[in-house]
């Protein structure tokens, strides 16, 4: 999404907790994903077959969304998040969205019931950009950003990214969670499943740093704060 108030560019990868930035960089304006706005890059492109709010630095440059003066002097930035956390969270999400029941690893692997919407990008219900690893988004090779948040420190980033732009900082943490997690990410994996997206995302993982953390590891933290 671009906002050329703020001079700012929000690359939203999927399920980093994007929504609530892309209605606040909207103005006002109501947000349809099936109608495409080219004034705030949003929604389906039909001549493009992307959903423009979920474009990459390359999209958005190569198909001329955004000038190369636009990307040079706009504020870009993105959140990434544990790519564990975030397959899950987009798993439990497709299946509510699409109404598809299927396994998480036909989701990962874009086999069975899930193969179309995952694979077929020449309609308006494709999702297959959901799987898209987070390195094409946010690697500086794709697109040097000049600011690139976790979605676990959701808040804070958001309150320097606003205090960045000169904007009033209107997020709160409940924001973020939209896709209410059933319990902590670790419980919901096999050890077939973990290695599953460790193959698939073991760039995202290295260059952001990300760890597979069980949720015993992640209460022996909390206790050692009290």
């Amino acid at each position: 999404m671009i906002n050329h108030r703020y001079k700012c560019i929000f690359i939203h990868i999927p399920k980093t907790g994007g929504s609530s930035i892309n209605k606040f960089l909207s103005g006002g304006v109501a947000l349809n994903w099936v109608a495409p706005d080219y004034d705030l890059l949003y929604g389906w492109c039909p001549e493009r077959k992307i959903h423009m709010q979920h474009a990459t630095p390359f999209q958005l440059l190569s198909t001329g969304l955004v000038t190369p003066e636009q990307w040079n002097t706009y504020f870009k930035f993105c959140f990434v998040r544990n790519p564990w956390e975030r397959a899950l969270s987009d798993y439990l999400w497709m299946m509510k969205d699409t109404h598809i029941k299927d396994s998480f690893k036909n989701f990962i692997l874009k086999k069975g019931r899930f193969k179309r919407v995952l694979l077929d990008d020449s309609r308006k219900a494709y999702r297959g950009d959901h799987l898209d690893p987070q390195h094409i988004f946010a690697k500086p090779d794709n697109g040097d950003l000049d600011y690139i948040g976790r979605f676990e420190n959701f808040s804070e980033e958001m309150a320097k990214i606003c205090e960045i732009l000169d904007i009033p900082n209107r997020f709160s943490e409940h924001e973020k969670k939209s896709d209410t997690m059933p319990s902590h990410y670790s419980l919901f994996y096999t050890g077939s499943q973990r290695k599953l997206i460790e193959e698939n995302y073991q760039e995202d993982i290295q260059l952001f740093d990300y760890s597979f953390e069980e949720q015993k590891k992640g209460l022996e933290k909390l206790k050692n704060l009290f």
